[in-house]
């Protein structure tokens, strides 16, 4: 169903403060096409105080946001059970003013568009509603669990990204892969392409403990690339254990009739430079925990 939205106006506050008038429009305007926000703009139907704007204007606090008027496709509001919104506030492992670290379960997306019609940022804006604004600093595959960071105001989002830049924020994994590690592999450095881009990837690997034919693993990824982990261990020969996209299919069948239906990759401890710092470890989740001690 389209739907015709009337013209409005939007006072800006600390939130949105030097944000670009594009990337606002994109996250205020819903369910129309990115090229139809610019196009928008293009043709002087947004507005800032009444004078026209290019995409990369910045917005000051108390502008006046001229939206104008546009269609879009109906959306149905997703239902939040209370039982997920208290999951949701019981898997926060740490907060404070700035930061929320959260437990991450296994097959739940960071961003809605799946069956279920939300996401974790979804729940986090529903459950936090009181918070300047919500964002991932970053982010975990659906079915990758563990360790996630969300800042809760505009000046925590861009302090938290300067840090991760800078690699003062650690992250640390648990993977299981196919076959034997060998331990002289402690680092990688490789050129991961994306989207007709190429970036250096760099992660650095730990060996838990060896299995008959697999072997647990700590990795601590020093950039963070799209699926770097993944990508990284296939292409070292070593897939992750159920993984559907870069991993060995008929590993995967012998482990998936073994009863593990997920990728074996949990984001295990995040460590955050401070004057006091930040440390937080989230143990491996009881159906990785249980699958361990049943089947290797």
């Amino acid at each position: 169903m389209i739907v015709e939205n009337k013209v409005k106006k939007v006072e800006i506050g600390s939130g949105n403060e030097d944000q670009r008038i594009d990337n606002f429009l994109i996250t205020e305007i819903k369910n129309i096409p990115k090229s139809h926000v610019y196009k928008l703009i293009r043709t002087g139907q947004v507005r800032i105080n009444s004078s026209r704007v290019k995409p990369s204007t910045k917005l000051k606090i108390g502008d006046i946001v001229r939206i104008p008027p546009y269609k879009s496709t109906e959306t149905i509001e997703p239902k939040i059970s209370q039982e997920m919104i208290n999951k949701t506030i019981k898997n926060i492992l740490y907060e404070n003013d700035e930061i929320i670290v959260f437990n991450k379960p296994s097959s739940l997306a960071v961003h809605s568009g799946t069956n279920a019609g939300y996401g974790l940022i979804d729940l986090i804006r529903l459950v936090k509603n009181d918070c300047e604004r919500i964002d991932l600093l970053n982010r975990l595959d659906k079915d990758t669990s563990g360790c996630i960071l969300i800042s809760k105001n505009l000046r925590a989002l861009r302090y938290y990204q300067k840090k991760m830049k800078n690699n003062e924020i650690q992250k640390k994994y648990i993977c299981l892969v196919k076959g034997i590690w060998d331990k002289k592999i402690k680092k990688n450095e490789t050129n991961l392409f994306r989207k007709n881009k190429k970036k250096i990837a760099i992660s650095e690997f730990k060996v838990i403990k060896f299995f008959e034919n697999t072997t647990l693993l700590e990795v601590e990824i020093i950039t963070g690339r799209y699926h770097q982990i993944r990508k990284q261990c296939s292409m070292l020969s070593h897939p992750i254990i159920c993984d559907n996209k870069y991993g060995d299919s008929e590993i995967n069948k012998i482990y998936k009739k073994k009863g593990l239906n997920r990728i074996f990759l949990h984001s295990y401890k995040i460590n955050i430079k401070e004057t006091v710092d930040i440390r937080i470890q989230c143990d491996i989740p009881k159906e990785l925990d249980d699958f361990l001690d049943a089947h290797i």
